[in-house]
């Protein structure tokens, strides 16, 4: 860090602790008050709660899909690589070969530049997704006073034990049953949901 100049690290510091901290302990106060509160007068166990929590972050990640417009996106893209690729056989019909091989080094820069921007924006239309509403939820879940109570009386997180060891192991994780109930939903979106052709798509 040594690198960083001192007035960028002290900026850092106070974005940290003024702004970020406050910003997102209020937030993990308000969730608590309208999701885990309610469903601890309710005498819900703790598994229950991350399983409903995993539910919601599963709905929200397919809501931010639908924002993102991530199928038409990738839609759109797929058409366009793929009016290339037929824009390429026209070259054959050149007669000089010379000629060919500039058009065909042209055209294959473009494409690659082209499938090199798709990835970029495709990785990132993809953490904005998927990757920061888990990350997000499993960091509130592992500072909910539930949570934080069994990791100062056991040392472990298993929101569900089991009554004898299995194969070493003593119970299924926070993080386990929050992946698994979050990954089964969203296969269960892709499986179920209509199928659409890329000529149903809309066009942007």
């Amino acid at each position: 860090m040594d690198f960083i100049p001192g007035f960028i690290r002290d900026f850092l510091d106070w974005l940290m602790i003024a702004v970020l901290t406050p910003l997102f302990s209020s937030i993990g106060h308000f969730l608590n008050l309208l999701i885990i509160a309610p469903l601890n007068a309710l005498g819900a166990p703790l598994w229950l709660q991350v399983t409903l929590v995993a539910s919601l972050t599963a709905g929200i990640s397919i809501l931010i899909r639908k924002l993102l417009r991530v199928d038409e996106k990738e839609a759109e893209f797929q058409r366009a690589f793929l009016a290339r690729k037929q824009a390429q056989e026209l070259i054959k019909e050149i007669d000089d070969w010379k000629k060919q091989a500039v058009l065909y080094d042209a055209s294959d820069k473009d494409l690659d530049e082209r499938f090199n921007d798709y990835l970029a924006q495709r990785f990132a239309r993809y953490g904005l997704t998927y990757l920061m509403p888990v990350f997000f939820a499993l960091f509130w879940l592992d500072h909910i006073p539930a949570v934080v109570r069994l990791k100062e009386e056991t040392g472990a997180v298993f929101v569900i034990t089991f009554p004898s060891a299995v194969k070493g192991v003593s119970g299924i994780s926070l993080p386990l049953l929050f992946m698994t109930v979050y990954l089964l939903l969203i296969f269960s979106y892709f499986k179920f949901r209509p199928k659409r052709n890329l000529e149903n798509l809309p066009e942007h």
